[in-house]
């Protein structure tokens, strides 16, 4: 039977791999190889280690971490950052009055937003 090994890689804790490396050896069975940033596990199942790898993040206050799967490979990934766009940040949200006109009859009533269509592209014949 052939051996069968989980790759688990650890680039993204950049420090902490060491711990985490020692984490999983603590916890879990299975001859495992350090090579660089990967640890190779043989014989462990994949959701052991994937709760595994998710326990120590969770120790080490890292929640915002998560760890991906992929045909034999579980990479655990920080987190995107997203900055938003002056735009995006929207404007103040509507008045009491605005959402709920049957409680005050004499203020307008708050409408859908106008949306710009697309300019259709003309064919040239």
């Amino acid at each position: 039977m052939p051996k069968i090994f989980l790759t688990v890689e650890l680039k993204e804790l950049h420090d902490r791999a060491s711990e985490a490396t020692q984490f999983l050896k603590s916890n879990l069975e299975g001859k495992m190889k350090t090579k660089g940033t990967q640890l190779q596990i043989e014989g462990a199942r994949h959701k052991e280690v994937k709760l595994q790898l998710h326990k120590f993040l969770h120790h080490q206050g890292l929640d915002h971490y998560r760890v991906l799967s992929q045909s034999g490979v579980l990479e655990v990934r920080q987190p995107e950052k997203h900055e938003m766009h002056p735009l995006e940040r929207g404007g103040s949200p509507p008045t009491t009055a605005q959402t709920m006109p049957y409680l005050f009859p004499q203020t307008p009533v708050l409408g859908p937003e106008k949306k710009k269509r697309a300019k259709p592209k003309h064919k040239r014949e």
